[in-house]
């Protein structure tokens, strides 16, 4: 009889822990919160940073923060009671607006209000907006911009389409200083492109636009190019390949130096005096049926040199010219092994490396390759095309 009693009792406290815990509330109220005092704004690129005192209330939870944007849209930012200071930011004008700061307790209550008033600096975006170049580039248009408060802007980029309809050619989101990117395959002809900044806060700037008249390019021909293999170059006719192989088109063969080769240099004779306008460097696709893009000696990093003369066949460097510093990059970002379809699409299409329209014409070409994908001691080019306009 006691073994049951006991159960029993046991079974009641049970149904008694789980009710209370289901049912009883966050917490029970102290009363309406203090206000937050000592309240002072330092102004910010498109927003402000408030400073304040909490109050002495037993029960704070955070501090809540309530705006409205140029837009007409209400935000507000919490701060926790460990904190004495919250950002708000998504202004794009610099008149004066008001926040409203309110003290919030575990009960979910909130203090009387507490209002500042402040001006916000000249926005990322303003600012980004001011720095927009448009203009002609080898085969198409060169778009320019600063963000020099490296904030995510996306952009959408326009021009005509083949019925020479205004239409998007690319939208792309990026928060580093200073972005370039040109759009190609237009002839020579006056055209209108177009470019549209945004933040993530809703603000857009108005169409930008210029009209432009595309330099003419084309694919220099490979039939008239060698590869020089001067005396410090490394060899890449290791394990069966060839050096002609990376200039055959054919993204499907490939050159290939031996191990302990980085950095391994590549000295190209175009054939004739070009005026570049960009390079495009394929990866290794296959090792037999896997698919090893960004992966087992592909080229990652390289360095581009010019000589303005025959070079000697000792490769003296004394003879050559830095001009570029490149990198084969994933688009995804994606860490480690990680390649995605997106990745393995730009590699099919190859990596695109722009000269300076101001880099005068060239014959001899020289790439230093200084490292691989995955480390290796090894690297194996598959294609290398060049674009620009023949000058002889």
């Amino acid at each position: 009889m006691k073994t049951k009693y006991l159960s029993f009792l046991l079974l009641l406290l049970v149904f008694s822990s789980c009710s209370e815990k289901e049912l009883a509330p966050i917490s029970g109220s102290l009363g309406k919160p203090g206000i937050v005092t000592d309240v002072t704004v330092e102004p910010s690129a498109g927003g402000a940073t408030i400073s304040y005192k909490i109050p002495n209330s037993e029960d704070l939870l955070a501090v809540k923060c309530v705006y409205t944007l140029s837009d007409g849209k209400e935000n507000e930012v919490m701060a926790s009671y460990y904190e004495n200071k919250l950002l708000i930011q998504g202004y794009n004008d610099t008149l004066e607006h008001t926040a409203v700061l309110y003290a919030v307790n575990r009960a979910q209550e909130l203090s009387d209000p507490v209002e500042v008033k402040f001006y916000p600096l000249e926005s990322p975006l303003s600012k980004a907006i001011k720095t927009v170049r448009i203009k002609a580039d080898f085969g198409g248009a060169n778009f320019s911009w600063g963000n020099s408060d490296k904030v995510p802007l996306n952009v959408e980029l326009l021009g005509p389409d083949s019925l020479g309809r205004m239409s998007t050619l690319n939208i792309l989101t990026s928060d580093i200083d200073k972005n370039t990117y040109s759009v190609r395959g237009y002839a020579p002809e006056l055209s209108k492109f177009s470019m549209i900044l945004g933040d993530n806060f809703n603000n857009y700037s108005d169409t930008i636009s210029a009209e432009v008249t595309p330099l003419f390019e084309e694919k220099l021909d490979k039939k008239k190019m060698r590869v020089m293999r001067l005396d410090n170059d490394a060899s890449f006719a290791e394990w069966g390949c060839l050096d002609v192989y990376m200039i055959d088109d054919d993204p499907l063969t490939f050159g290939h130096t031996p191990n302990n080769a980085l950095p391994a240099a590549l000295t190209i004779d175009l054939g004739c005096m070009a005026k570049l306008s960009r390079f495009v460097m394929h990866q290794r696709k296959l090792n037999g049926s896997t698919n090893i893009y960004y992966d087992h000696g592909n080229p990652q990093r390289m360095e581009v040199y010019t000589c303005d003369h025959e070079p000697g066949k000792d490769g003296d460097w004394s003879e050559w010219v830095k001009i570029m510093d490149c990198e084969i990059v994933k688009p995804s970002g994606s860490p480690g092994n990680t390649v995605t379809d997106l990745d393995k699409e730009m590699a099919d299409k190859g990596h695109e490396f722009s000269f300076d329209l101001s880099q005068p014409p060239m014959r001899y070409v020289r790439i230093l390759l200084t490292s691989a994908w995955k480390g290796t001691s090894y690297v194996s080019p598959a294609e290398i095309s060049f674009y620009g306009e023949n000058e002889e």
